[in-house]
Formats: structure tokens, C-alpha cells, sequence
């Protein structure tokens, strides 16, 4: 029996041995070098950065439809302006919702002065009451992101074109 706690303990020794001299390395050799900070191409002395940017100014924020009767479709045009003294980049524009959908905006940059049209389409069908549809336009501009709005009122099927005071 004796002998097999000896050769037990023989071995952890051995193992704790080997753990201690296996982590007494030398320790200069992982540390990070920071011969990189002084690097003048690393740094941002010297830099040309441009002061200039794009800045869009929509003719109008909110479009009300008014009253329609469910199953039509509205197109509106919302017209805007770069402000800014940098091109302006219409990055992405999307609604949240199925209905509302932005059909054709500006893909290339837009140089300052110029200006441009985002088309969105509304489709009632299947939506009754008050609606206030949002559509998002992600720009190189500031702020990034602007809100177009829909509003109107939808009523049901079963009412007819006369009933609406349009």
C-alpha cells in the first residue's frame, strides 16, 4: 500500500514541478512594443482633414393625403436641397412598414446647390382609419437620419368615392 501513496505522491510532485517551471518564463518577451506611438504616419499631425459637409434641407417634412377610401395608392414627391458645402449621399431610405415604400430618390452624389425627389407610394389596402406612415432617409449629412410623414385618414370598402368631401 505504501508504495502506491509514495508513487502518488511522487507524481504530483513531479506535476507541480513542472507547472512552476513552465510558467517561469521570461516576461520582457510579451510585452507590447510601443514603438508605434511616435510613427508620424500613425498620428494625425499633418493630416488634411476637411471641415466641409453635406447639409439636406427637405422642401417639406409632412405630406397629409387626407381621406381616401381603402385600396387606393398616393404618390408623393418630397423635394430637397443640399445645403452643405460637400456632396450629399442618400445612403438608404425604407419604412418601417409594408404600405409605404420609397419608389425612386437620387443614387448618385448630389452637389451643393442642387437638389432632388424622394417618391413614396402609400397603399391603403386593407388599412382603415388614421394613418401616419414614416419613411427614413439615411444621409452623409446632419443629422444622419431625417423622418418623412404620411397622414390621412382611410375608410372602409364599403363607402363610395362620393362619401369622401375631396
Amino acid at each position: 500500500m505504501m508504495g502506491t501513496r509514495s508513487k502518488m505522491a511522487t507524481c504530483v510532485l513531479t506535476l507541480l514541478l513542472c507547472l512552476f517551471f513552465s510558467s517561469c518564463t521570461d516576461s520582457t518577451s510579451k510585452k507590447m512594443s510601443t514603438d508605434l506611438i511616435d510613427i508620424k504616419a500613425t498620428a494625425s499631425e499633418g493630416m488634411n482633414v476637411s471641415t466641409k459637409s453635406a447639409s439636406i434641407e427637405m422642401d417639406h417634412l409632412e405630406f397629409d393625403f387626407g381621406t381616401i377610401v381603402a385600396g387606393k395608392r398616393i404618390a408623393h414627391s418630397f423635394s430637397f436641397t443640399n445645403r452643405g458645402d460637400a456632396p450629399l449621399l442618400l445612403a438608404n431610405i425604407h419604412a418601417p412598414c409594408g404600405c409605404t415604400v420609397a419608389k425612386d430618390w437620387p443614387k448618385t452624389p448630389i452637389e451643393p446647390g442642387q437638389g432632388g425627389e424622394i417618391l413614396v407610394e402609400f397603399n391603403s389596402a386593407d388599412r382603415t382609419g388614421k394613418q401616419n406612415k414614416i419613411v427614413n432617409v439615411v444621409t452623409n449629412s446632419t443629422p444622419s437620419t431625417i423622418e418623412l410623414k404620411l397622414t390621412g385618414d382611410v375608410i372602409g370598402p364599403d363607402y363610395t368615392p362620393s362619401d369622401i368631401d375631396n
